[in-house]
């Protein structure tokens, strides 16, 4: 009976291992694959780019503001309608102006019939002068009488001098009243399309403090980008070389050009810092709308037909392939994986030697060691203890 107890626990060590190792590989063949993020590798065109956000505004624009204060007795247009040069735009209630003229002209009126009385007086003046001259020749009158004959002359003159200063005067302000009453009602200075209506009907505009803006017409045959470009990459920039751009509703139309003019000054004196590169683009359609996003690029190198890769297997690849698989690219710069994981037949990765052509900041060009269709892998897909479906990047 002793012998027997000293078998079992001779043997029960060995007998709990067996029984781990096969619950053990029970669960591994039970434990869900692995999966992984992956690009395919498609043909193209690889371009190498300066990228930028910009802003579209139309090229030659107008904010219309009201002269004269008022009431906004009329409107006569619509947002977005096209307008000619010289078409009526507003109105501004012209009773006040035209209260204003009439006493502007009846005052003239007034200044004119005392300009008549005055210059009468003055002939009389000068005839007594006149006949007084004489007289005293002959001793008919005395010295006395001639000179207040000639004081009254002198008058006379300077009385129509006044005259003639006042009459200037309300000439210049009738002529003041009725700019006035013509600014009551605003035209259009340019051809163009309403873009911004910043006023109503019935509003009390007040021209004295700031000029109210009322409307803004906008040509919009010709449109301005811009584009802010950061300050790590505005020296690859410069002007005269092309650059194209495409909107957020229509991602597949690239819209060309040259650029203009590239700011001296920053946008912001805080990181980061952004310059403003300018260009001009035609919009014979008026497809381009002011204030619409712009995705620009300048483009620097481009390939076609070329195979092109994700720049994310270099990172996974980066990260998962020991120091010794790294190769250097050159002295005082950190080693770079040439090679990639691909995802072969069998779900399972396998190393690949590449080698790369020109990169932008997204995708490689492929020169050999993948093929049109090949899966490399950009990262793992960490599920926990459930299996999905593996995710495709294209």
């Amino acid at each position: 009976m002793a012998l027997l107890r000293f078998s079992i626990f001779r043997w029960l060590p060995w007998v709990l291992l067996a029984l781990g190792v096969a619950a053990f590989l029970k669960w591994q063949s039970a434990a869900p694959p692995v999966n992984y993020i992956t690009g395919t590798i498609t043909r193209g065109t690889l371009e190498d780019a300066v990228s930028a956000t910009g802003t579209l505004e139309a090229k030659e624009y107008v904010d219309i503001g009201a002269q004269v204060s008022g009431i906004l007795q009329k409107i006569h247009i619509q947002i977005g309608q096209s307008v000619k040069k010289g078409d009526l735009l507003a109105e501004i209630d012209p009773t006040l102006f035209q209260a204003q003229v009439v006493q502007g002209e009846a005052t003239l009126d007034n200044l004119d019939a005392q300009m008549d009385a005055a210059k009468a007086t003055l002939t009389l003046a000068e005839q007594r002068l006149t006949r007084n001259k004489n007289l005293l020749k002959s001793d008919a009158v005395s010295q006395d009488e001639l000179n207040s004959s000639q004081a009254d002359y002198s008058r006379a003159q300077a009385n129509i001098e006044a005259l003639s200063a006042q009459i200037d005067k309300a000439k210049g302000s009738l002529d003041a009243t009725k700019a006035q009453l013509d600014h009551a009602k605003i035209y259009a200075p340019i051809d163009g399309s309403v873009t911004q209506i910043q006023a109503r009907e019935g509003q009390t505009l007040n021209a004295s403090q700031t000029a109210p803006i009322l409307f803004r017409l906008a040509n919009l045959d010709s449109m301005t980008v811009q584009a802010q470009v950061s300050e790590a990459d505005i020296e690859r920039v410069h002007t005269g070389m092309p650059v194209y751009f495409t909107t957020l509703g229509d991602p597949d139309t690239h819209h060309d050009s040259t650029v203009g003019v590239i700011t001296s000054s920053s946008l912001s004196t805080s990181p980061p810092v952004f310059y403003n590169t300018i260009f001009d683009v035609p919009n014979e359609k008026h497809s381009l709308l002011p204030d619409m996003t712009a995705q620009v690029y300048f483009p620097m190198i481009s390939r076609t037909n070329v195979l092109i890769m994700p720049l994310a297997a270099l990172d996974y690849a980066r990260h998962q392939l020991p120091a010794s698989e790294l190769r250097p690219v050159g002295k005082g710069k950190k080693p770079k994986p040439t090679k990639v994981f691909v995802l072969g037949d069998n779900d399972k990765p396998e190393v690949v030697e590449v080698t790369l052509g020109i990169k932008n900041r997204v995708s490689a060009e492929v020169l050999s060691g993948l093929s049109d269709g090949d899966e490399v892998i950009t990262g793992p897909v960490d599920f926990g203890l459930k299996a999905r479906p593996r995710v495709m990047i294209h």
